[in-house]
């Protein structure tokens, strides 16, 4: 028999707030490669939609599946359906979620590359996978550092609770939290106990939901967990299965992108000041080329007294550090960007788009267009 004329794909994401709106943003960019799929949204209340997905005459489903009677009604279907919600990691499903311990274990380094030595983790009260995930990945991450990172639960009225847990934490204090509502709700504790952000408590929120990080104040550092690649992710993965290839047996974990820095982590806890100066400098002029040279005249010392102090504390060279500096922007830049190799060589201070792809091969083992291909969000 004739594979059909097209495909037809029911969308049923929430789409009111901003992670649904930034899943569709990645369900449309595969969807328009695909001339020979016919999209169908609905936007519906959630007993309406676990009536439709028993019902609805199609090919295949995306979906952010948290409700018991939509599962109950999925599972007499026939039809591959995706789940893209952290939520849940039913194996009634084929699950396409983000790799949450990879992203707290990112949390947990981004703040302990800063210098801080107290820690502590906000998560949702409610057992969510991707809450328990995010603070597991952060905590062993602050143990095998050598330190104690408490958790806290708060529930969504918890203000009082979470303010009183936070006065009792040492200072300075780096926090991060299994998603920005948490995180904001930790600025407002702050403000309500007089200490500053991000000089006393660093924040880091993780999802980036945009509108609500430039809202806080300070606005609010967040871990990016790519939602957009999930979203592309699950509808590569619902066409190659549309074509033959098999359910994967477990969840597809989709990696985070990166820290978007904001004012609630824009300081360093590290007593050093002359090393926090480095530190500063390099991230400040990562769009250029520099050199250890450069760096040592942005401080009050001699380049050897720099140097030791700067790998004793951060564990690097200032060499391999102004390098990583670069690495990272050009990764971003490559991964959230239409810049073309040239454009992206001199943002990220490696001058030649010659000179990015050879270096760029020999620290991950693949060119530039690769990563890009791979990360592209």
């Amino acid at each position: 028999m004739p594979p059909p004329a097209y495909r037809q794909v029911g969308v049923m994401i929430d789409a009111l707030n901003g992670y649904g709106l930034r899943i569709l943003d990645g369900i449309i960019r595969y969807a328009q490669q695909r001339s020979d799929w016919r999209i169908s949204f609905f936007d519906r209340e959630r007993k309406e939609l676990a009536d439709l997905v028993g019902t609805w005459k199609g090919d295949g489903i995306i979906c952010t599946a948290t409700d018991s009677r939509f599962r109950d009604s999925a599972l007499e279907r026939k039809i591959p359906i995706i789940n893209v919600t952290g939520r849940s990691n039913d194996p009634a499903f084929i699950n396409v979620i983000g790799d949450d311990r990879a992203a707290g274990a990112a949390a947990a380094n981004f703040l302990l590359d800063r210098g801080f030595r107290s820690f502590g983790f906000i998560r949702r009260r409610e057992n969510a996978i991707f809450s328990t995930e995010r603070s597991r990945g952060f905590t062993e991450t602050i143990a095998a550092a050598g330190f104690k990172a408490p958790i806290f639960a708060v529930s969504p009225s918890g203000d009082d609770e979470l303010t009183e847990w936070i006065s009792k934490l040492p200072r300075p204090l780096g926090i991060s939290t299994s998603g920005d509502r948490q995180a904001s709700m930790a600025i407002e504790s702050c403000f309500r106990l007089g200490l500053r952000v991000p000089e006393e408590v660093a924040i880091l929120g993780t999802g980036n939901y945009e509108q609500l990080c430039e809202l806080c104040s300070p606005t609010l550092s967040s871990l990016d967990i790519d939602m957009a690649r999930r979203g592309f992710e699950a509808a590569q993965l619902l066409n190659e299965i549309f074509e033959g290839k098999p359910r994967p047996e477990q969840a597809i974990l989709v990696p985070h992108a990166h820290v978007v820095e904001r004012q609630s982590t824009g300081a360093y806890a590290f007593k050093d000041n002359d090393v926090v100066a480095a530190l500063r400098f390099i991230r400040e002029n990562a769009t250029r080329t520099i050199n250890v040279r450069d760096v040592v005249a942005a401080t009050k010392i001699s380049r050897r007294s720099l140097e030791g102090r700067f790998n004793k504390l951060i564990g690097r060279t200032l060499h391999d550090e102004i390098w990583k500096a670069h690495f990272d922007l050009a990764t971003r830049l490559l991964a959230s960007t239409d810049l073309s190799l040239q454009e992206t060589a001199e943002r990220s201070g490696f001058r030649t788009a010659s000179a990015l792809v050879n270096l760029f091969r020999q620290r991950y083992g693949q060119t530039p267009k690769e990563y890009r291909v791979a990360n592209r969000r």
